[in-house]
């Protein structure tokens, strides 16, 4: 498969990229799993780039991240991050940033609906990725699983997906031409 990246894409994915990696480190912890900016970062890639662009951002972030760098919550870095409870949660990001282009493309523009609908949908499939690896890395059942991955997070993740929405679209009317919601 070849992805015909341009400059302009190729740009684009490297500085989400970096977004990632600036601020997704920035944790606060409340049991097993942290409250971290990583959600936001990656519902804002997927706002913004394209469904090409927006998980092979996040890939190159956690390629990052397994090769050393301290990109994780808590200034984590490497495979047993992968390895560990919140491992799922990481590995749905790629997803998650695909979802929400996918929004935005099939709604065809960056609105309220398109994001909200794209955001919620990336939600649940972190929600879901992120509980079931959970379970089977900590051998829980699925409702201590929902008490320790998902419940506590909802207000938060609501929030992030808010934050991103309005950012989404701020960047949007500032510099709506330099974006696609093609690809």
């Amino acid at each position: 498969m070849k992805l015909n990246l341009t400059i302009r894409d190729m740009v684009h994915t490297a500085m989400f990229a970096a977004i990632l990696c600036v601020i997704s480190p920035h944790s606060i912890n409340i049991g097993a799993v942290p409250i971290t900016l990583g959600v936001l970062g990656v519902l804002l890639t997927g706002a913004l780039l394209s469904v090409k662009t927006a998980p092979l951002s996040v890939v190159v972030y956690l390629l990052l991240g397994l090769a050393g760098l301290q990109v994780f919550s808590n200034y984590k870095a490497g495979l047993s991050v992968f390895a560990g409870p919140t491992g799922g949660f990481l590995l749905a990001y790629p997803f998650m940033a695909f979802v929400v282009a996918l929004s935005v493309k099939l709604f065809g523009k960056r609105n309220l609906l398109s994001l909200g609908c794209g955001m919620l949908a990336a939600l649940l499939i972190c929600y879901a990725l992120g509980s079931v690896w959970f379970m089977a890395m900590m051998g829980t059942g699925l409702k201590q699983a929902l008490m320790t991955c998902v419940v506590p997070f909802i207000p938060f993740d609501l929030g992030k997906a808010a934050l991103a929405i309005a950012g989404a679209l701020a960047v949007e009317k500032a510099a709506g031409q330099y974006l696609s919601t093609k690809g």
